[in-house]
C-alpha cells in the first residue's frame, strides 16, 4: 500500500529521503536494499528516487515532482505557474491528486482545499476554469469519491460551481452526504444559499419540499397532506438557507416554532433554532427568536442550547480558519444575552 503524499509536500525533503535511502542501501541496510531492489538492481541514486516515488504511488520520479508542483501551485493560487505546468503536462488536469482525501480528481481536491485550510486565496474558480480548459472532465475521474459539482456545492465554492455548470457538469449527478441527493440537495443540506441560487438559475431540478424550502419557494410542493416530519425538515432547510418567508409559510401550516427538525414534534428538545445556530445563520436566528423560539431548549443528546450548538461549531470551524466563522460570531452575539447560563 502506498504512502500518502503530505498535503504540503516539500521537494527538498523528498530528495533527502531518496538520498538517505540510497546511503543506507549503500551501507548494507537490508530494508533499504529491499526497497530499492523492488524497482531496480542498480544501486544508484536514481533507483532510490524511483523507489521513493513508487512508495508514494507514482510511476516515476518526474511524475512525483510534478505532483509536488501541482499541489503547491493549487495551495498558493499560482494560476500562471499552474497554466505553464499544465501546458507542458496536460495529463495533470485529468489525473487524480494524491491526498489524505483519497485519490480525488484535481477539481474534487480543489473543491475541499479552501475549507480545510489548504489554500488561503479566492482563486478556486480561476483554477477550476484552467483545469477544465486543459481537459479535466467536469464530472470527475474514475475512482473519485464524488463528482466535483457535489463537492463544490457541499463546500460552498460558488465560482467553481459556476465553472462546472458552464463546462457541462451533470446537474443530476448524486452524492453520498445526502444519500442519492444531487448538488442542489447537498447545497441545501449545508446551507450554501448562494450555491443553491446558482444551481436553480442553471436549471437544477427541485425534487422535494426540502430542496424547495432551501431554494425559497415551496408553493409547488406544500400540500394539505404533506407529513409533519417532512414539513419540519423543510423548515430546517429554510432556516439554514435563511429563507424567512418560507419559515413563516411553514409555520402557518401548524408547525411549532420549536419543532424538532427531524420528527416535527414540539418537545422542547432539538429545535430548528439549534440547527440555524449551528449553521451560523444570524437572520434566521433573529427571525425565529422574534417568532417565540426558545433559546434555552436543550437537545436530548448533548443537553445543549442553541448557543451551545453554535459555540461548538464555531470552535470546530476556527481550526480551519476564522474566515469560516463570521456567521457564528454574529449568532453568538444574538443568543448569548438570552441564554440561561445554568
Amino acid at each position: 500500500m502506498s504512502d500518502v503524499l503530505p498535503e504540503f509536500p516539500d521537494l527538498d525533503q523528498i530528495r533527502r529521503q531518496a538520498k538517505e535511502l540510497h546511503r543506507k542501501a549503500s551501507d548494507g541496510d537490508s530494508v533499504a536494499l529491499a526497497a530499492i531492489n523492488t524497482v531496480s538492481d542498480d544501486l544508484v541514486l536514481s533507483s532510490a528516487q524511483l523507489a521513493v516515488a513508487r512508495r508514494y504511488g507514482f510511476a516515476s520520479w518526474p511524475r512525483l515532482k510534478h505532483e509536488v508542483e501541482r499541489k503547491s501551485m493549487i495551495h498558493k493560487g499560482d494560476v500562471d505557474g499552474l497554466a505553464e505546468l499544465l501546458a507542458r503536462f496536460p495529463e495533470l488536469a485529468r489525473e487524480p491528486v494524491s491526498s489524505c482525501f483519497g485519490n480525488d480528481s484535481a477539481l474534487g481536491y480543489l473543491g475541499v482545499a479552501r475549507f480545510h485550510s489548504l489554500t488561503d486565496h479566492n482563486r478556486s474558480g480561476e483554477i477550476a476554469r484552467l483545469f477544465l480548459g486543459i481537459g479535466a472532465p467536469p464530472d470527475g475521474v474514475s475512482g473519485s469519491p464524488e463528482a466535483p459539482l457535489i463537492t463544490a456545492a457541499s463546500y460552498g465554492e460558488v465560482e467553481m460551481v459556476r465553472c462546472l455548470i458552464d463546462a457541462g457538469a451533470d446537474l443530476e449527478t448524486t452524492g453520498s452526504a445526502v444519500k442519492g441527493g444531487t448538488a442542489l440537495a447537498h447545497a441545501v443540506e449545508f446551507g450554501n444559499t448562494e450555491v443553491v441560487d446558482v444551481l436553480v438559475d442553471a436549471g437544477a431540478k427541485v425534487h422535494d419540499i426540502v430542496e424547495a424550502a432551501g431554494a425559497g419557494d415551496v408553493d409547488d410542493h406544500l400540500k394539505p397532506d404533506t407529513p409533519t416530519a417532512l414539513r419540519a425538515r423543510a423548515m430546517r432547510a429554510a432556516a439554514i438557507c435563511e429563507r424567512l418567508d418560507v419559515i413563516d409559510q411553514l409555520l402557518s401550516t401548524g408547525l411549532s416554532v420549536d419543532t424538532d427538525p427531524e420528527s416535527g414534534t414540539p418537545d422542547s428538545s432539538r429545535t430548528v433554532l439549534h440547527d440555524a445556530a449551528y449553521a451560523g445563520k444570524p437572520a434566521s436566528v433573529r427571525h425565529l427568536l422574534a417568532l417565540g423560539a426558545d433559546p434555552n431548549a436543550r437537545d436530548p443528546e448533548y443537553d445543549s442550547t442553541p448557543f451551545g450548538w453554535c459555540r461548538h461549531r464555531h470552535l470546530e470551524l476556527a481550526m480551519f480558519g476564522e474566515h469560516l466563522t463570521a456567521g457564528h460570531q454574529a449568532v453568538e452575539a444574538i443568543l448569548e444575552p438570552v441564554t440561561d447560563k445554568a
